[in-house]
């Protein structure tokens, strides 16, 4: 097989081509011949198998940290926006606070003038005289 699964070249053995014997060798000798020969493409299919399991493994590797470090990158990316979205709706609260605080600090400045101004009125059409009442009023206090 010259591909991998991925589409990866991949190692491959030499084609395997008959030796042909020289007739004055004698039979123990073609085995030795032979078997080594077995062993020579074992040994390369086996650092083939190597060699395609960790080019495989390192590319799967490199992908799932890539997906990894995506993950994190948007997980740092939604924590920064809802950091933004929080921000804003702080910033909306306290003005809206501030804004209600402030309305009403002026309802009760409003109202204690009026108060009072009720009660310059009332105390001038008790006792007649404008003058009078403010002392009166001047006395108490």
């Amino acid at each position: 097989m010259d591909e991998s699964l991925s589409g990866q070249a991949s190692v491959t053995s030499r084609p395997v081509q008959a030796q042909s014997s020289d007739p004055r060798e004698g039979l123990i000798t073609t085995w030795v011949e032979g078997s080594l020969g077995v062993m020579d493409e074992i040994v390369r299919a086996g650092f083939g198998f190597f060699e395609d399991a960790r080019t495989e493994t390192q590319g799967r590797l490199g992908a799932t940290l890539d997906l990894l470090e995506g993950i994190n990158q948007s997980m740092f990316r939604v924590a920064r926006k809802t950091l933004v979205r929080m921000d804003g709706i702080s910033a909306r609260a306290l003005a809206s606070s501030e804004q209600g605080w402030y309305a009403l600090l002026g309802m009760l400045r409003r109202t204690s003038q009026g108060a009072a101004g009720l009660a310059s009125e009332t105390a001038v059409s008790l006792v007649g005289d404008r003058r009078q009442a403010q002392q009166l009023i001047m006395k108490a206090s």
